[in-house]
């Protein structure tokens, strides 16, 4: 099995469904992260910087996308194992003669493609809703910019999942920004 950096793109993108959990993951984590920062050092008087509030959204936003990358990774090769040890009993081999072959091989990039877009997606859905921390000394012009990022993405990915569930967009964006409002108020009270 030969892979191209053209097959993976191909297999990224067919995988779409997971880059967009693995958004919402990242887009949830750091709106919940610098809001709650944004409001705890609002309401203690303090002089807030937006590039602290960033930077701690991002390392939330990174930790997520280890997370998530390094998670798919433990469980698709758990799970990837079990089939392989299970196609080798059936086939009545010693258990790792399928080991170094073409299913072997097979399931290792399943593997990878999981890690890459759960880990990648969760990135890159952590870093653009950050990037106003890091555009602007004014932190309620990041914290409102921020918002408004988040929920456009929201919707979008709710849009998105409505239609490859060729279920109702509207009602799936509607529940995606209904979690989005939860994480607003519970971020809310715990920085207030």
């Amino acid at each position: 099995m030969k892979i191209t950096l053209k097959k993976i793109i191909k297999d990224y993108i067919a995988l779409s469904r997971y880059v967009a959990l693995g958004s919402l993951d990242g887009i949830l984590t750091v709106l919940s992260i610098s809001l709650t920062a944004a409001v705890v050092g609002i309401s203690s008087g303090g002089n807030v910087n937006p590039t602290t509030i960033g930077l701690t959204a991002l390392s939330g936003g990174i930790a997520i996308s280890l997370s998530n990358g390094f998670g798919s990774y433990v469980g698709e090769k758990a799970e990837e194992g079990k089939n392989i040890r299970e196609l080798e009993s059936k086939m009545l081999l010693e258990e790792r003669k399928l080991d170094d072959t073409v299913i072997h091989k097979q399931a290792q990039y399943r593997v990878f493609m999981s890690m890459l877009t759960h880990g990648s997606a969760s990135f890159m859905g952590a870093v653009i809703p950050a990037i106003p921390f890091f555009l602007t000394n004014n932190i309620y012009t990041a914290v409102i910019s921020t918002l408004i990022i988040c929920f456009t993405m929201l919707i979008i990915l709710g849009f998105y999942l409505g239609h490859i569930s060729q279920e109702s967009k509207i009602g799936t964006a509607t529940k995606i920004i209904i979690v989005g409002i939860i994480i607003v108020i519970l971020s809310y009270l715990m920085g207030g």
